[in-house]
């Protein structure tokens, strides 16, 4: 299957805007007056062999739970086009998602996962315009083709924003970087369906060879990264704040990320619409997660936390490894997933195996 899917998709480049991850990524090919075009494409399956559910009718919803039975399915397909003319660049892609937990929002089918154009109008500063992600949790804005478990942990996706559609300046300078965002707080990519408006900042610091949003890489050198963000999003029904902060160190094939995000939110006085919670509640997790480089194996371990004051707290601990082959244009990984879910819960663990295939 590897080599007909490679054999399909030409040409290797990044599956996200982010790094590759290793995998072999050659210049984009030129067009004209030095623009370039990089087409990107990014499949991932997810095979559950076994799951621990007491109940045959369905698993319980809870966080970091997609309430999966044995059996085959897509976690997550996209393809886009991105490149640069001159000191611009931009970035075209569609995209369709698994949903992350039964407490997740619901997703289409199909939708425009990115669509974004930015400039560099002088040396170290950005400015772009358009549907990206929000500058907030590394975990959260490692490209999906550079986990080693193809997921993120359950804070990740509960408490860091996603993408949206808005306006975002960075700047950096001898390692540091700096990026403010304002964005629209529905998501929507045709307009602003609500009048909310979030607002996010991030201050990080990065130094060494090494890559400090990818665990895998060719070398073995070293790097550190550490960050920490805040956002605010004046919503219709519901204000949300939250913070956090996270660090990744690469140092001889080893690599650990830390990351940990608090957030309040507090329903409003409106008959406008529902809010999304009904009470004040706070919500606040950590991930931590370690991995080695031992040939083209990636042995790593995941313990995940999350906490809602008024659901309660849930703790995953997730141990496999990944196989990188084919330039890393392919990884084959298995795990077991162990489910910490509450004196009262029933036992969901589960034994995963997953395949990835990317430009």
């Amino acid at each position: 299957m590897a080599p007909l899917l490679l054999s399909l998709l030409s040409s290797p480049a990044q599956a996200e805007d982010q790094a590759s991850g290793g995998a072999s990524s050659p210049a984009a090919a030129p067009l004209f007056d030095g623009a370039t075009l990089e087409p990107t494409a990014l499949l991932q399956l997810w095979l559950t062999a076994y799951d621990m559910d007491a109940d045959e009718q369905a698993d319980a919803s809870g966080y970091g739970d997609p309430e999966d039975d044995e059996g085959l399915k897509v976690k997550r397909f996209k393809v886009g086009l991105g490149g640069e003319v001159k000191k611009w660049r931009y970035r075209l892609a569609v995209a369709s998602n698994a949903p992350y937990d039964g407490l997740a929002e619901p997703e289409e089918p199909i939708e425009v996962d990115e669509a974004w154009i930015g400039v560099l109008p002088v040396t170290g500063l950005r400015l772009q315009l358009g549907k990206s992600k929000l500058p907030f949790s590394r975990d959260q804005m490692m490209a999906s083709g550079d986990l080693v478990f193809t997921e993120r942990g359950i804070a990740s996706e509960h408490i860091a924003p996603d993408r949206s559609l808005g306006f975002l300046a960075s700047f950096a300078r001898s390692g540091g970087k700096l990026s403010l965002g304002a964005f629209n707080a529905d998501g929507d990519l045709f307009g602003d369906s609500s009048r909310g408006k979030t607002i996010v900042g991030r201050l990080e610091w990065d130094v060494g060879a090494a890559d400090t949003y990818q665990t895998w890489g060719d070398r073995k050198e070293f790097g550190l990264g550490v960050g920490a963000n805040a956002y605010y999003t004046i919503g219709e029904a519901t204000d949300t704040w939250a913070a956090g902060g996270d660090a990744m160190l690469r140092v001889s094939g080893f690599s650990l990320l830390v990351d940990g995000a608090f957030s309040h939110i507090a329903p409003t006085e409106t008959t406008v619409a529902s809010p999304e919670v009904w009470e004040e509640t706070d919500r606040w997790g950590i991930t931590a997660q370690a991995g080695y480089q031992v040939g083209a194996f990636e042995p790593a371990v995941r313990f995940s936390m999350f906490d809602d004051s008024t659901i309660g707290q849930y703790s995953h601990l997730l141990a496999g490894a990944a196989w990188h082959t084919a330039q890393d244009h392919v990884r084959v990984g298995a795990g077991y997933e162990l489910r910490l879910e509450g004196a009262d819960a029933i036992d969901n663990d589960t034994a995963r195996l997953w395949a990835q295939f990317r430009l």
